[in-house]
C-alpha cells in the first residue's frame, strides 16, 4: 500500500475558513502531535503508545496507518491538529483516532471539513478497499458526534465509562460511515435472539440496504451444561504502553478466550473466542468476568456474530448486555462474505447523564439499548 507522501493534497473545494489546511504527516511531525495529545488531555490519556513519539513515527510508515496534520496559515503553518486511522487489511476496515484541534483553535471553525478531505485521501491511499470507517467519539458536548454526522458517520453504539479523560470515565458513541461496496459483500442472513432485535432495528433504520435482509428471530435458544473447567493462564510476555494479554482457557478441549488488559485505564477488549460449543464460551466468559472484575477492572467489551444466536445467548447468560450493532465487521474466511457483529460488554459504570450529552440520532440508540 502506498502511503500519501508530505505535501499538498489534491486540490479541494476551499474551506469556509481559509486558516487551515491539512497535509499528510511526517515522522518528523511526531513531536508536534505528541504535544497535541498532552495539550489536549493535560497528561491523562490512557493509551500511552499515542504519547510516544517513537511509536507515533514508526505508526506513521507502517504501511496501514495514515497521519495527517491540519496547519494554521495565520501562524506561519504552525499544527493546529491532527487526524489518523489505522487500517485493518484483513477485513478492510479503518478505525480513526486522534481527531482533535489543540484548546488554542478549538471552535475557531473551519477545520471540520478538512477532517472528511482526510478520510477521503485515506480512501484514495488504499485504492478503494476500505469498506468503512468507523471511530470511538466523545459525547461530553454534541459537536463531536454532529462532526462526524455531517461527514456521513452513523451512530452505532454506546459504549458506557470506556473511555477515561482527566481522571473520569466518560461513555463514547461508536460511529461508523459505510462505501458503497461494503454492502455488496455483506451477509445479509441474520438470526438473533430476541433481546437484540431493538439495537438491530436501530441500525437497520439508519442503512437502507438492511432493509433486504432475511432476518431470523431465534427465541427459546437453549444452551446446555458445560463440564468446562477454566483456567487463567496470563501471557507472560511483556507488553508494551501498560498492555497484558490475559487468556482463559478450558483445560478438558483446549478452547479459549483471550482478552488485552490496559492498566492504564483498567479496561479490558479486544477480545477473541475460540470456542466449538456455547456452552463452553459461556463457561469461559462467565470466568473472565469475574476475574477480570476481580482485577480491578472496569470495561469488558467483546464482538459476537450476528449469525449466531446461541453465542449471543452465552453472552448475555454469561453477565454481558448489548452496547452496538456493526454491519459487515468481520470477514468469514469461509464464505469470503462479511458479517454483521453485536458489540457486547461489562462495564462498572452507567451513562452518567451529568457529563453525556448524545445527538438525536444517538439518543435514540441509547433508548433501543436500554442503556
Amino acid at each position: 500500500t502506498t502511503i500519501s507522501k508530505p505535501g499538498s493534497l489534491p486540490a479541494a473545494p476551499a474551506a469556509p475558513k481559509a486558516w487551515a489546511s491539512l497535509r499528510p504527516a511526517c515522522p518528523g511531525d511526531a513531536a508536534a502531535i505528541q504535544h497535541i495529545y498532552h495539550e489536549v488531555y493535560q497528561g491523562t490519556y490512557t493509551y500511552k503508545e499515542y504519547t510516544d513519539q517513537h511509536y507515533l513515527a514508526k505508526d506513521m510508515t507502517s504501511g496501514h496507518a495514515n497521519w495527517y496534520v491540519i496547519q494554521d496559515a495565520e501562524q506561519h503553518d504552525e499544527i493546529a491538529g491532527c487526524v489518523s486511522a489505522t487500517v485493518d487489511v484483513d477485513h478492510w476496515r479503518a478505525y480513526s483516532r486522534g481527531m482533535m484541534m489543540r484548546p488554542a483553535w478549538q471552535g475557531k471553525g473551519g477545520a471540520s471539513k478538512l477532517f472528511g478531505e482526510a478520510f477521503q485521501d485515506l480512501l484514495r491511499c488504499f485504492k478503494g478497499n476500505i469498506r468503512f470507517l468507523w471511530s470511538e467519539t466523545r459525547a461530553d458536548s454534541p459537536k463531536p458526534q454532529a462532526v462526524c454526522e455531517a461527514i456521513g458517520l452513523q451512530p452505532l453504539g454506546i459504549l458506557p465509562g470506556k473511555d477515561v479523560f482527566f481522571g473520569r470515565r466518560e461513555t463514547p458513541v461508536l460511529m461508523a460511515i459505510y462505501s458503497s461496496s461494503a454492502w455488496k459483500s455483506r451477509e445479509a442472513r441474520i438470526a438473533l435472539v430476541p433481546e437484540l432485535v431493538p439495537v438491530y432495528e436501530a441500525i437497520r433504520a439508519m442503512h437502507r440496504p438492511m432493509r433486504k435482509d432475511e432476518v431470523t428471530v431465534a427465541a427459546g435458544v437453549a444452551i446446555g451444561k458445560s463440564r468446562c473447567q477454566p483456567a487463567v493462564d496470563v501471557a507472560p510476555f511483556a507488553k508494551q504502553f501498560g498492555y497484558t494479554t490475559c487468556i482463559f482457557t478450558c483445560e478438558k478441549t483446549g478452547e479459549s478466550l483471550s482478552i488485552n488488559v490496559n492498566a492504564q485505564c483498567m479496561n479490558a477488549e479486544g477480545m477473541e473466542l475460540h470456542c466449538a460449543k456455547a456452552s463452553t464460551a459461556r463457561a469461559l466468559l462467565a470466568f473472565a468476568l469475574g476475574y477480570l472484575r476481580g482485577k480491578g477492572v472496569r470495561y469488558v467489551e467483546g464482538y459476537c456474530p450476528a449469525s449466531k444466536p446461541a453465542l449471543q445467548e452465552a453472552f448475555l447468560s454469561a453477565g454481558y448486555r448489548p452496547f452496538g450493532y456493526v454491519p459487515a465487521w468481520n470477514k468469514d474466511a469461509r464464505t469470503g462474505l462479511h458479517v454483521d457483529h453485536v458489540v457486547f460488554g461489562w462495564s462498572a459504570g452507567k451513562v452518567d447523564d451529568g457529563l453525556t450529552r448524545f445527538t438525536e440520532k444517538s439518543s435514540a440508540l441509547r433508548a433501543a439499548l436500554g442503556l
